[in-house]
């Protein structure tokens, strides 16, 4: 089994590589029963958040061998990628701005 932080880095840099909006990892792990990490994303284009998650996605399942659940892929204006231990959401960037998990999940701490 690979490491957690280890695979919080290779997200991050696949989303670095693939040009990604700002890409992050916040630890909730203390916050929440649901996951323990959640990385936001963006991108300029509902084509770009489609084709960052379909990368991603197939990476996850055949290079590290990561079982997901998605949600979103029909309206890409927000797509998560639940592995679990980690909950990725990949936004257009004017989604992720209206929703601003970062602020909600910071504040928190």
């Amino acid at each position: 089994m690979i490491k957690i932080q280890k695979i919080i880095d290779y997200i991050l840099q696949e989303l670095k590589e693939r040009k990604a909006i700002d890409p992050i990892a916040i630890d909730v792990k203390n916050l929440s029963s649901f996951t323990d990490f959640l990385i936001i994303a963006s991108m300029d284009s509902e084509r770009g958040v489609k084709a960052l998650y379909e990368n991603l996605n197939e990476r996850l399942k055949k290079e590290l061998k990561i079982s997901t659940k998605t949600d979103g892929h029909s309206s890409p204006s927000w797509i998560i990628i639940d592995t679990g231990d980690i909950m990725i959401h990949l936004f257009h960037k004017k989604t992720r701005e209206y929703y601003n998990l970062e602020s909600l999940w910071n504040n928190k701490k």
